[in-house]
């Protein structure tokens, strides 16, 4: 729908009143040069800003135009609250050389960077290599809430920044950072205060499941759901950055497996997106007056866009007339796609763009 115009805001016309106004009480006309019309101006201008000030505040009150924190207090009225940042957690291992001649306590909260110290870790209970032996495993969390904490290889984490111990205590992290998430972003929340009046209902309709699919995760952009037999339903979350890891998995499971969210005749089963692998191999005929050079770097961004926009959500199809479309940039005279076929996809499935390439044929005069 077309934003609502709750109050005029035109220059002209609040200025075409004014003067009208002026000119009836005082019986005179009013030209262009004259003193009263520079402060008729100027009330005008005061006048429209105004009138601009009460058109934003009254889109406050509508969710399609609300921003933070007004947004924030519209999502109260249907029990929506925006998700908050969260912290990455990584699994720790402290060692020593040789067998620990006593018990060697680190405390909950010893730090652990990376050598550039930007990435620091806290553990988050006591990690304690027991008297004869020569290691202890313990979970550490970010010092603070963000993405960027996730996807930290293993062994980049080196850095005792805080030995407590008289021990020459050594660090490494065994696995992979994960779990961050950054704070909801006003369009994730509007799209779920949105779908929140569908959470009303413990009938398990597809919307419900989808608004509680949502508020799992911030970073899940869209759910696949399906149900093959009756009484079970299959969820297929979908992230921001693509499939969804085991912990995003159980965190969805959980959710949605609740007492006052699934009905008690469903099964509630929760899967990674089938995924659908294609290539983009284009064969480009170019109008002669064209730099090929530049053309070809051209149609390398339109088909990255094409494989962005259909790995933005699931079920996306694969259209070969739309991305003959993408790839017809300027000075583009034919397009001829190599393998690439119309392709339906179901709702549980994603289409993952695995290989581009853009082979420059030759010019025509066209």
């Amino acid at each position: 729908m077309p934003e609502p115009d709750f109050i005029g805001r035109s220059g002209e016309l609040v200025t075409q009143e004014m003067i009208q106004w002026y000119e009836d009480k005082s019986g005179k006309k009013v030209y262009p040069a004259q003193i009263e019309r520079l402060l008729i101006d100027l009330m005008a201008y005061r006048e429209v800003l105004v009138r601009i000030g009460i058109q934003e505040a009254a889109k406050q009150c509508l969710v399609a135009y609300a921003r933070e924190p007004m947004l924030d207090y519209l999502g109260e009225l249907v029990g929506v609250t925006r998700l908050e940042a969260s912290n990455a957690r990584v699994q720790l291992r402290f060692f020593v050389d040789e067998v620990a001649p006593e018990d060697i306590i680190l405390p909950a909260g010893t730090q652990i960077s990376d050598t550039g110290g930007k990435f620091i870790f806290n553990t988050v209970a006591d990690a304690v290599i027991k008297q004869g032996e020569t290691e202890s495993i313990v979970l550490a969390e970010s010092d603070e809430p963000g993405i960027v904490f996730n996807d930290i290889a293993v062994g980049q984490l080196t850095v005792l920044l805080s030995n407590v111990s008289a021990h020459d205590v050594q660090v490494t992290n065994t696995g992979t950072s994960s779990g961050a998430i950054d704070r909801e972003t006003d369009d994730r929340l509007r799209l779920r205060i949105r779908l929140a009046p569908e959470s009303f209902t413990t009938a398990g309709s597809y919307g419900a499941y989808r608004y509680h699919v949502m508020s799992a995760s911030p970073k899940i952009v869209d759910v696949g759901i399906t149900s093959p037999v009756p009484g079970t339903v299959n969820l297929f979350p979908l992230l921001d950055d693509g499939l969804p890891d085991d912990g995003i998995l159980s965190l969805v499971n959980e959710v949605c497996s609740g007492e006052r969210v699934r009905p008690l005749c469903d099964t509630v089963e929760v899967k990674a997106p089938t995924v659908f692998d294609y290539q983009i191999n284009a064969r480009i005929t170019y109008y002669s007056s064209a730099d090929p050079f530049t053309l070809e770097s051209e149609i390398q961004a339109a088909a990255k866009r094409y494989a962005q926009d259909r790995s933005a959500f699931l079920g996306k199809d694969l259209v070969p007339s739309q991305l003959v479309a993408f790839l017809s940039v300027v000075g583009v005279y034919k397009v001829d796609l190599i393998g690439f076929d119309h392709r339906i996809l179901k709702d549980n499935e994603w289409a993952r763009c695995t290989k581009i390439t853009v082979a420059m044929v030759g010019p025509e005069h066209g």
